[in-house]
């Protein structure tokens, strides 16, 4: 396993403690809003911060997507 494989998997673990879920609440969570893809694409960012600013990160990240979903799904008409 790569480097930034073992880490999203780290990653979503601490998630998991983090936020009191399952690991298929996580696994869900995270397909759902693409947050794997987010973390191995920041990867190099992320192995170098503490736990607490990762998940402080992926907060942020799956509450823009929410955001996104949310909007995209309004009727301006």
């Amino acid at each position: 396993m790569s480097r930034e494989g073992e880490y999203l998997v780290f990653a979503a673990e601490q998630y998991r403690f983090a936020k009191g879920l399952s690991g298929a609440e996580v696994a869900e969570l995270f397909a759902k809003y693409g947050v794997s893809k987010f973390i191995m694409d920041s990867f190099e960012l992320f192995h170098i911060k503490c736990d607490e600013n990762m998940i402080a990160d992926v907060d942020e990240f799956i509450n823009r997507q929410e955001d996104q979903s949310s909007a995209s799904g309004r009727n301006w008409s």
